[in-house]
């Protein structure tokens, strides 16, 4: 009964965020999409923006799993007017005739740019489209949500350095997110590949 009571309450403060995140990016309805998670520019002025509070808050929706992670120039807006787009031509945008066809499946559907995009249904009733890049498509890059975690506090903390971190920064942020140590570094692999790539 406890758990059942969290788990609800838990699917409230996320679709509290989700609305706000969306809602405050113009993001139009009913898409879900979370830029802070999917989309490189975003994040990038969002470490440039926002305090170190607001930066650990939002880290805790990302997931120490592999992410995909949209490099294009389309803003979260446009994303989601282009997809809204695609679906209201193929008369899905309305939710009843979304679920029925969606239902636990997915669409993989194409923007202007030539990127690629999954579509499928959310639990939020109000935004019920949830949207995230395609692996397989192109503007996309691919990092482990730890290693993603590890750059943003270390950008965050030290946002005007060009140097590449040192093991003892890497290790002292992992340990603020909290992530385990890492034993070593190695240029144009693993963290520091993501680092320049991303940076």
């Amino acid at each position: 009964m406890i758990s059942a009571k969290i788990s609800k309450f838990v699917l409230f403060l996320t679709i509290v965020t989700d609305n706000f995140m969306n809602e405050g990016n113009n993001i139009p309805f009913p898409v879900l999409f979370n830029p802070f998670k999917h989309h490189r520019n975003f994040v990038l002025e969002t470490l440039k923006t926002q305090d170190m509070d607001r930066i650990t808050l939002l880290l805790e929706a990302v997931c120490n799993n592999y992410i995909d992670i949209y490099t294009g120039d389309l803003t979260p807006r446009d994303i989601g007017h282009e997809i809204t787009g695609i679906l209201e031509k193929s008369q899905l945008l309305q939710k009843t005739d979304f679920d029925r066809t969606i239902g636990n499946g997915y669409l993989q559907v194409e923007l202007k740019d030539q990127s690629e995009w999954i579509v499928r249904k959310s639990d939020n009733p109000e935004r019920y489209v949830h949207v995230h890049p395609a692996r397989t498509g192109s503007l996309v890059i691919r990092f482990k949500g730890s290693t993603l975690k590890t750059i943003y506090m270390l950008k965050a903390c030290s946002a005007a350095s060009e140097d590449l971190p040192s093991l003892e920064e890497v290790n002292r942020v992992r340990s603020e997110v909290p992530l385990s140590p890492i034993k070593k570094l190695e240029h144009g692999k693993g963290l520091l590949r993501c680092y320049e790539k991303f940076f």
